[in-house]
């Protein structure tokens, strides 16, 4: 049972990127404007709105590629910038609204600080049994 608990980590750390990405792209596909939606939101945390092509690419390569454990240490190091901007944002909009409503995006801000940490630990220890980075080490050691 211990050798799969990194890969289910792993595919449970990816889904939830490649949950919010297909979220988010089903929105941005079937609005009228639903992209500029989509930019006004991540403007609302602070971010610019070039943020959000780059948002899109990095949930959904970055995703895909943990939950195939390819590159799985760049991967979760890239992902790992992404949780933290989008960290820092949410307490920023935390600190600029009034209370109780501030309550909401410091939930946020929190989560994504919990993703991180696990994404940290996955920089740490990132080759798993069952993944494309072990399949490619192995056919080194051949």
């Amino acid at each position: 049972m211990n050798k799969f608990l990194p890969a289910i980590a792993r595919i449970f750390i990816a889904q939830i990127f490649l949950v919010s990405i297909l979220i988010s792209l089903n929105g941005i596909l079937n609005t009228p404007d639903g992209y500029i939606a989509y930019q006004n939101g991540l403007m609302s945390h602070g971010l610019p709105g070039i943020f959000a092509p780059i948002s899109v690419i990095v949930q959904l390569l970055g995703g895909l590629a943990l939950f195939v454990g390819f590159k799985t240490r760049l991967t979760a190091l890239i992902l790992t910038i992404y949780t933290l901007i989008n960290s820092l944002s949410y307490f920023y909009t935390a600190s600029i609204l009034p209370s109780p409503v501030y309550l909401i995006p410091l939930q946020q801000a929190l989560q994504y600080l919990a993703i991180t940490g696990g994404l940290l630990v996955l920089m740490q220890n990132p080759v798993t049994t069952f993944g494309l980075d072990s399949a490619s080490k192995t056919k080194k050691g051949k």
